[in-house]
């Protein structure tokens, strides 16, 4: 690599070439057009040209401008060093779009190539091999020097800095941007001061939603103070920093792992395996002992009643309808299985109604009654087990009566469909919007996109939006637009969020795969880019990466500082999935053994939301028009939320699994708003369709639609399950 400062380069080559002027020489022209270029410095770059082309006098020059992709393919001739239709093509181009050099490579030529970039290449990270010899040619300040560095070592090439050199005596140079969010609760808090203490004076306080940024150097210490509450942290390469007051103390969302103390005796707990260390099943059990159930119960059903958070009986306190929230399965029967001394029991069904009551169950007979949810339910139990399992386990035996078929009970007409749901069909409406439908055509559309996108640029949903208006009429456009959201300098996380899940319902998966490792990077204590990336890398046909990702998330190892239990049946199902669909191409000598056997649904819905502040109710309406609701609220499940918050997920699954869900099916979906008070960011809600789950004909869909307006209620997804 040759480091070569502009005028020692021009005179070198003039001697160098100059005898051979007249001679025809190939020169490719990669000329980089993306977002972060809009503001080069045409004049030295122009002057560079007039001085190539004085030497080079005769070329046949290709031009290829590029930015997410290679924009087009322009040919050239020079004679007599007069490049002036060069020259009036370069400053026609408009500027959009993320950047990558992968195709370069392919395109250029073998003779000269001159590739006019600032190195922020954020598509992707691959140094393209050059046929021809290469000079990098950069007019900006503020330039990425590793990246071009490292592009001129691989071909031997030349960098060519036209920025004036002059010493940096910046104090600040060193300082990093960091940001965050001071919860009260499920919500932001407003007004907390937030400063450097060994600079006091640097200090801001956090907005409606609880938001805060700040530049400091990294080593110094942060402070959280909230009246007397106070709190401090060494800040470090993490940028991102979510702090919670409860308890009357103010604490950093992280999961500190601490040395095991020995000399103790492990906790025993009961699984559907029987009794196993707590500290090594991986997931969340709860257990009552027989102590724990009133001396004055006199049924099953009242020892049980008000014992377990997120659990509730059915009609009459009916124990063979127990429910257990978050309600995350649409099966047939939507009542958790009652398992009593490991016999699974008869249950009530939801679908048709049919009652099985749980006979007669004596409580001074009970020894412990343990409740099972997501992966500790479906591990032992399968798919029975999607709605949660209750172990109930007596100190003798059962004392059953007879189950016949009862009345139904359960049926209420409440819950019946009648499809006068005022689904709101018309389009998006935004000020922007507005005027990009005033275009004649698409390219008419796009010249006011690049007027307008100034004034709009700081808005999260507004590439999102402004991609997905173009898409129907120029996909290439809409990508084009969607990966600007790769050039800000900080996006925030429901906008890189809201990227990946545009780009996943579109099929870019390339784009996803960048925004989710970007999420990781930039929010690295967040759960739900981990799943993202290797959902990606699972789309784009890397399944040996995607399963070791998975598996990664599951033991932990992903990131050992944080807690990856709210994404564990997500995970556990898309890597069952995965190594039952592509077993003989993939080593899965480090999956366990309980991934390593398939289950099978009629259909699996992962539903997927970029805002972590968002309440929303999915109606699920099932062939036999009955509905069914998953609310996503603080009033329906307040721990799900706060976990979603501290952990940094938003994601769920449902599984429709039984004849009669055969047929077709409705997700309507009502918007609540947002919990913190001002916060206007929309939200992008995506619901993906898994067919024939597990089979070997497995197919899927995606549905996505944009949420903001309070009382909002639109159709999510509409589709049939064979």
């Amino acid at each position: 690599m040759k480091t070569t400062p502009i005028w020692t380069f021009l005179l070198c080559f003039m001697f160098t070439v100059g005898l051979t002027a007249q001679e025809v020489k190939n020169v490719t022209i990669c000329w980089d057009v993306s977002h972060s270029m809009q503001d080069r410095d045409l004049e030295k770059e122009f002057y560079f040209l007039d001085a190539y082309f004085k030497t080079v006098q005769n070329a046949a020059v290709t031009l290829l401008p590029f930015s997410n992709e290679i924009v087009s393919k322009n040919q050239f001739t020079v004679k007599n060093a007069d490049w002036s239709a060069v020259k009036d093509k370069l400053q026609t181009f408009k500027y959009d779009g993320a950047t990558s050099y992968a195709s370069l490579g392919d395109y250029a030529g073998s003779g000269d190539v001159l590739l006019f970039t600032d190195g922020k290449q954020n598509l992707d990270s691959s140094s393209p091999s050059f046929e021809g010899e290469l000079y990098i040619v950069n007019s900006k300040k503020d330039f990425d020097r590793a990246s071009l560095n490292l592009l001129s070592i691989v071909n031997n090439g030349n960098l060519i800095n036209l920025t004036e050199k002059k010493a940096n005596t910046d104090t600040d140079m060193d300082e990093v941007t960091y940001s965050g969010t001071v919860y009260g609760g499920a919500a932001g808090l407003a007004s907390v001061d937030v400063y450097i203490k060994e600079e006091p004076a640097n200090k801001v306080s956090t907005d409606n939603q609880g938001s805060f940024q700040i530049d400091a150097p990294a080593g110094s210490t942060l402070v959280i103070a909230y009246g007397n509450r106070v709190t401090e942290h060494v800040l470090d390469e993490v940028k991102n920093l979510d702090f919670s007051i409860s308890d009357g103390e103010i604490q950093l969302q992280e999961v500190v792992v601490t040395e095991e103390v020995g000399g103790e005796e492990p906790e025993e707990i009961t699984t559907g395996y029987g009794k196993e260390n707590k500290d090594k099943i991986g997931y969340a059990v709860q257990s009552i002992k027989e102590d724990a159930i009133p001396d004055a119960a006199t049924t099953a059903n009242t020892a049980v009643q008000g014992k377990f958070s997120g659990v509730s009986l059915g009609q009459n306190d009916d124990l063979s309808q127990t429910k257990m929230r978050p309600s995350n399965s649409i099966l047939g029967n939507n009542y958790s299985l009652i398992v009593i001394d490991g016999v699974p029991m008869e249950r009530s069904n939801s679908f048709t109604g049919d009652v099985a009551g749980t006979g007669f169950i004596d409580p001074r007979n009970i020894a412990e009654v343990t409740v099972l949810k997501g992966l500790a339910a479906t591990n032992r139990y399968g798919s029975m087990g999607a709605n949660g399992v209750l172990l109930i386990t007596t100190k003798t035996a059962v004392v059953d009566g007879p189950r016949g078929q009862k009345k139904d009970l359960a049926r209420l007409t409440n819950n019946v469909y009648d499809g006068k749901l005022k689904v709101n069909k018309k389009s998006l409406v935004t000020p922007y919007l507005k005027e990009l439908k005033n275009g004649k055509s698409v390219q008419e559309a796009y010249d006011l996109y690049l007027n307008q996108r100034t004034k709009y640029w700081d808005t999260p949903e507004y590439l999102v939006d402004v991609a997905s208006f173009f898409y129907n009429s120029d996909k290439g456009l809409g990508n084009r637009i969607l990966s600007n959201t790769l050039e800000k300098p900080t996006p925030g996380y429901e906008e890189l969020r809201g990227t990946y899940l545009k780009s996943m319902e579109i099929g870019n998966h390339e784009l996803a795969l960048v925004a989710a490792n970007k999420m990781i990077t930039d929010f690295p204590n967040k759960i739900q880019p981990y799943l993202d990336v290797a959902k990606a890398q699972e789309k784009l046909g890397n399944h040996q990466m995607a399963s070791n990702l998975y598996n990664a998330i599951l033991d932990g190892s992903a990131n050992p500082k944080v807690n990856f239990l709210g994404l564990e049946k997500l995970v556990g199902a898309d890597l069952r999935n995965l190594v039952n669909q592509e077993r003989k191409h993939l080593d899965i000598s480090k999956v366990s053994s309980s991934y390593r056997n398939n289950l099978t649904y009629n259909a699996r819905l992962v539903l997927e939301w970029n805002n972590t502040d968002a309440e929303f109710v999915v109606q699920f309406v099932n062939p036999q028009k009955r509905f069914f609701n998953w609310e996503h609220t603080v009033a329906a499940d307040r721990k799900r939320i706060m976990d979603e918050i501290q952990h940094g997920f938003g994601s769920e699954q449902f599984e429709i699994v039984g004849p009669e869900t055969v047929g077709d099916w409705i997700l309507n979906v009502t918007y609540m708003g947002n919990r913190t008070s001002g916060n206007t960011t929309p939200t992008f809600l995506k619901c993906t369709v898994q067919y024939n789950f597990g089979k070997a004909n497995q197919y899927s869909e995606e549905f996505l639609v944009r949420l903001q307006d309070n009382g909002d209620e639109q159709q999510l997804a509409k589709f049939a399950v064979q």
